[in-house]
């Protein structure tokens, strides 16, 4: 699914015990797959040993599975651009650890993303126009498979191989009276016999790489912060968009008990959705070294007897992260009212002098002033600027003498969406459980997002290196022909160690595909001396009109700026990075961990405090429901 070069594993070895935050910390259990990132999944034990087709059933039918799978309710859309046709979710990290649901037009490119992930060399998505209906083809031993991951079937042929579309097209016997057959074998569709004639009849579209892959769930928790995750809805908190009240039977079905997202067809998941609380309160007293820990940048303070205090005379500002994997979400009130929306992020903090709170939701690049805070106890939501991102900035600015406290205390708590499939499921009896921390490399960097909106020329400009020559916003398939130059930026203290560059391009079709010369190339320190890390190749069997590419790159040394070179030919139409930075000082990896479960509804917990990853257990004495679990580093 990704693309990788110049990438080998490597761990930092820690030379001290020094505290600080800990980068790509995670938690797995035994029953089920790590879906923090696809190389991982692969490793599941259910199918670790597997290849080609046992491989292709077991994890289809794992995302079959009611407890495991993902579920189909309807389209989900994030993200800055403003199109349905790029703002789609069609990430496989994104659905199978943040919304769990789609619908077949996001099941089908997903489910050859996941499989093109674990190792196939190659797959596609497919549409069947007199179904209006999508799903996909696996190629493996040297012919293609059809698997539908929507409706939930597959069909198998007498030597007990998955049949491709052509012989689904063909064999009547294959739907009506198959000579073996797995599970789940298209339950919603009793009339088998209909779905052959209308499989037979329509034509067929092809479609080359309609997923996207560059999301990351990692992400870093400080000292005096903490991460909740519950399997089930807490307090009404989804990522909600226009379709989901504008369409009746959707609103009717989100309405229901509990609130949010479910799937229409009831017996396809045990799940709803769940959420997640990130809780950050660093203590800002000396000598507490929580606010050298958790500032994203600071200018003229330091943690002082009653708090961040000015070093010298005059203004001091300090900068907070809130950087998270998982789309952030408020309490919805009335659907079709967004303003009434509250607590996705809510500030809480103690000015010792006036301060003012600005907002960046474009890494720094710009801000925006929220609010002017008087000296006293303040609570802010930004609900209204935040909801629906995946992070942002804060910078607090005051000012005053040299040893007076600016700021004594500070508490941000932020909801997010969370996948039910994605938490590590205790059961009765002994589960096996691991925590692990590093990215798929195994280093242990600090991720950020760089998402431009290719659809507003004033967004886009703050992005690249100077606004491409043949441009046109409002051309949905040709936005950018030519070169466009994206500058990648690292944090403050930070250097980028590897980043992953993708786009969403435009391709010739058919006997013609061969003609489309669309490229990536990246240079460090100077948009000079480029180096080509992706030239197309698309396939001859495509027939629609656009593709997504990933592409991982690890740098031969880190380096604080990168420049990527997208060459859109015949054009380039959605820009995007994911960067993974080397920390500003080395990290540690002690967590507490618990987990949080009911047995016969009385609550029940389990705390391990680990200094590194390693193995423990979990023992249940009865059947559990899962709750929450819980990871946190302790404010030192």
């Amino acid at each position: 699914m990704r693309q990788s070069i110049l990438c080998a594993a490597a761990f930092i070895c820690l030379t001290n015990a020094a505290l600080a935050a800990v980068p790509c910390p995670r938690v797995t259990c035994e029953h089920n797959a790590d879906v923090t990132d696809l190389s991982r999944f692969r490793q599941f034990a259910r199918w670790k040993h597997k290849t080609g087709n046992d491989l292709a059933i077991a994890v289809w039918q794992y995302l079959c599975d009611r407890q495991t799978g993902l579920y189909h309710m309807n389209e989900v859309i994030d993200g800055p651009d403003p199109s349905k046709e790029y703002a789609t979710v069609r990430d496989p990290l994104k659905l199978l650890n943040v919304y769990n649901v789609g619908y077949c037009g996001i099941f089908g490119p997903a489910l050859d993303g996941i499989f093109q992930g674990i190792g196939f060399e190659q797959g596609r998505s497919f549409g069947i126009p007199k179904w209006a209906h999508s799903t996909t083809e696996v190629w493996y031993d040297n012919a293609w498979h059809y698997f539908d991951l929507d409706l939930r079937g597959a069909l198998l042929r007498a030597d007990g191989v998955v049949a491709s579309l052509a012989e689904a097209r063909t064999h009547r016997e294959l739907w009506t009276a198959p000579l073996r057959r797995i599970e789940p074998f298209f339950p919603k569709d009793t009339d088998k016999g209909r779905v052959f004639d209308i499989y037979r009849a329509s034509d067929i579209d092809y479609y080359y790489r309609q997923f996207q892959s560059g999301h990351t769930m990692d992400f870093v928790l400080r000292q005096g912060e903490s991460l909740t995750r519950w399997w089930r809805p807490q307090g009404g908190r989804w990522h909600h968009i226009d379709t989901y009240h504008q369409t009746p039977w959707l609103k009717s079905l989100i309405a229901q008990d509990p609130p949010g997202y479910k799937s229409n067809h009831a017996d396809f998941s045990v799940w709803t959705q769940g959420n997640g609380l990130w809780q950050y309160e660093p203590n800002l007293q000396a000598p507490s070294t929580d606010f050298e820990d958790g500032m994203y940048a600071v200018e003229n303070l330091r943690s002082g007897a009653e708090g961040a205090t000015f070093v010298a005379d005059g203004v001091g500002r300090a900068v907070v992260e809130v950087f998270t994997p998982w789309i952030i979400v408020p309490q919805v009130g009335v659907m079709d009212d967004p303003e009434d929306d509250g607590g996705a992020s809510v500030m809480t903090l103690e000015a010792a002098v006036p301060l003012t709170l600005e907002l960046s939701l474009d890494g720094g690049r710009t801000w925006t002033e929220i609010s002017k805070v008087p000296p006293g106890v303040a609570r802010l939501d930004v609900t209204r600027q935040v909801k629906g991102t995946y992070g942002y900035l804060a910078r607090l600015a005051g000012e005053g003498r040299a040893g007076q406290t600016a700021l004594r205390s500070l508490r941000i708590e932020t909801w997010v969406q969370v996948a039910p499939i994605s938490l590590p499921r205790l059961m009765a009896g002994q589960n096996r459980c691991r925590y692990e921390a590093g990215d798929r490399y195994g280093k242990q960097t600090v991720p950020a997002f760089v998402l431009p909106n290719v659809a507003d020329p004033e967004h886009l400009r703050k992005f690249v290196q100077e606004m491409p020559s043949r441009y046109d916003p409002s051309q949905l398939t040709s936005r950018i022909q030519g070169d466009v130059v994206l500058k990648l930026t690292s944090a403050p203290g930070t250097k980028i160690d590897w980043f992953t560059a993708g786009a969403a391009f435009t391709t010739h079709q058919g006997t013609h595909a061969s003609r489309t010369a669309n490229r990536i190339a990246y240079a460090v320190g100077q948009p000079q001396e480029f180096q080509e890390i992706y030239r197309s190749e698309v396939p001859e069997w495509v027939n629609h009109w656009r593709y997504q590419w990933d592409q991982d790159v690890c740098l031969p040394e880190p380096a604080e700026t990168v420049y990527v070179r997208y060459t859109g030919a015949p054009a380039v139409n959605v820009l995007r990075a994911t960067l993974h930075q080397i920390a500003p000082r080395p990290p540690q990896q002690a967590v507490q961990i618990t987990h949080g479960y009911l047995i016969g509804g009385r609550p029940m917990e389990k705390t391990v405090d680990l200094t590194g990853p390693s193995d423990y257990t979990v023992i249940v004495d009865g059947e559990p429901e899962n709750v929450f679990l819980r990871m946190t580093v302790p404010s030192q």
